[in-house]
C-alpha cells in the first residue's frame, strides 16, 4: 500500500500527516468532504466482489461482480419487479445491515472538539449512524431513506423502511423478482412510480443553506479543508467546489486524501491537485483508513480518550 513499507508508514506519509496534523490543530474551522472512498475504506465498497456475493447472491450468480455495474444506466431494460428486488436488497444491506463504521467514529473523535462541518456525497447515512451531529452534516446527495413520486405530483415523501420490510419477503430468489407486483411502491395520489428522493425532500434546502452559511462563516478564519475519498463520479458536489474554495480563500489549505482502491477504469484514486493550488493544497495518495487511524492515534486531544 502506498505510504507503507513493511507495514510501517514511510517518510513521505509521515511528512504529509504531520502537515495535516498541524493544520487540524491550528485551524479555526475544519471542512470535511467525504466521498465513496471513505465508506470503501470502512469496508463498504461498491467495488468489493466478495461483499457483493454476500448481499446480492442472485446477481452474482448471473455474472455481475459489484454494485457499480448495476447503477441505473445498466438496468434500463429490467422489469419493475426485478429493479425493486435489487434496489430493496441493496438499500437494506447498505443502510440497515452494514454496521456503523468504527472508522467514521474515529474521524468524529479527531474533529469533535473543533468547529467542523461535513459535506458528503454518500447516501449510506454512516455519519448519522456513527454519532455525528447532523446539524453539522450536509448530505448533498440525500440518502436512501425516502421515496418521492417520479411524476412530481406532490412534494410529499415517504420513508423507505416500511417498503423494505414489506418487499424483502416477496423476493423470489429463483427469478429475482418481487413475486407480488401489486406490492411495488406507487404514489398514493397519482399512481406513478416512486423513486429515491435524493435531493428532493422537505428539509433539503434548509440543510443546504446551513452548510452554505457555515462556509461563509470561514471568511477571515484559518480553514483546514480535508477531502476524503472523492473522485470523479460526481466532482461537482465536493471536489471542484473544494478546489475553488481553497483557491479563493485567503487562509485555507486543502488536503486531498484518495487512494486507488480498485483497478477499474473511472474509479481511480485521483489524489492530484491543480497546478494553481500548488501552495494551497497537498495531495495525499493514501488509504483513508491509514490517515484517519494515524490522526486518531496522534492528535493530543485524542490520546486520553
Amino acid at each position: 500500500m502506498k505510504g507503507m513499507q513493511n507495514g510501517q508508514p514511510d517518510s513521505a506519509f509521515i511528512r504529509s500527516m504531520q502537515k495535516l496534523k498541524k493544520w487540524l490543530e491550528s485551524a479555526d474551522k475544519i471542512l470535511i468532504g467525504a466521498g465513496a472512498g471513505l465508506s470503501a475504506a470502512a469496508g463498504l465498497s461498491y467495488l468489493d466482489e466478495e461483499l457483493f456475493k454476500q448481499f446480492q447472491p442472485e446477481m452474482a450468480a448471473r455474472g455481475y461482480r459489484y454494485p457499480y455495474e448495476l447503477f441505473e444506466r445498466f438496468k434500463e431494460n429490467w422489469p419493475p419487479a426485478r429493479e425493486w428486488a435489487y434496489n430493496i436488497r441493496h438499500i437494506n444491506f447498505v443502510r440497515y445491515e452494514f454496521p456503523p463504521s468504527e472508522l467514521y467514529k474515529k474521524l468524529l473523535r479527531v474533529v469533535k472538539d473543533k468547529d467542523f462541518f461535513v459535506i458528503t456525497s454518500n447516501c449510506d447515512r454512516q455519519f448519522l449512524r456513527t454519532g455525528f451531529p447532523m446539524t453539522r452534516v450536509f448530505e448533498a446527495q440525500g440518502s436512501y431513506d425516502r421515496l418521492k413520486c417520479i411524476k412530481g405530483c406532490t412534494k410529499e415523501t415517504w420513508h423507505i423502511k416500511p417498503f423494505i420490510d414489506k418487499l424483502l419477503p416477496l423476493i423470489d430468489t429463483e427469478t429475482f423478482m418481487i413475486s407480488d407486483e401489486s406490492a411495488i411502491p406507487a404514489c398514493p395520489y397519482c399512481g406513478g412510480p416512486l423513486f429515491a428522493a435524493v435531493r428532493d425532500y422537505e428539509e433539503y434546502e434548509e440543510e443546504q443553506n446551513r452548510y452554505l452559511d457555515w462556509v461563509e462563516s470561514t471568511i477571515g478564519k484559518k480553514l483546514c479543508i480535508l477531502e476524503i475519498g472523492v473522485g470523479f463520479n460526481t466532482p461537482v458536489v465536493i471536489r471542484w467546489p473544494f478546489e475553488r474554495l481553497a483557491y479563493y480563500h485567503n487562509h485555507a489549505h486543502l488536503f486531498r486524501v484518495n487512494y486507488e482502491y480498485k483497478e477499474v477504469p473511472g474509479h481511480g484514486g485521483y489524489p492530484m491537485v491543480p497546478k494553481e493550488l500548488k501552495d494551497k493544497a497537498t495531495p495525499m495518495p493514501y488509504d483513508a483508513k491509514d490517515v484517519i487511524e494515524w490522526l486518531a492515534d496522534n492528535l493530543p486531544e485524542n490520546n486520553n480518550n
